[in-house]
């Protein structure tokens, strides 16, 4: 008994990694996503700055106390009020 427990484990181990790591009835559902060349087609989130109100990227913040500034300048303006 224990030996076809531990030969069906070994098979869906073997079954999972044969597959990539992805379950197909779970990964079906997802969409999948266009890859295109254009830059144009490539959309990044942004965040306003607390203090100037200019856009960045998620990337190029600096958050302090849960508010997002674009640069250190903006971040000491703020401080200073």
């Amino acid at each position: 008994m224990i030996f076809k427990l531990i030969l069906f484990m070994v098979i869906g181990v073997v079954l999972y990694r044969f597959l990539g790591g992805k379950i197909p009835i779970i990964d079906r559902d997802r969409k999948q996503v266009v890859k295109e060349d254009d830059d144009f087609t490539k959309v990044s989130p942004t965040t306003e700055c607390a203090n100037c109100g200019t856009y960045m990227t998620e990337d190029d913040v600096i958050i302090y106390h849960k508010k997002s500034y674009c640069s250190n300048e903006c971040l000491e303006k703020a401080q200073q009020r």
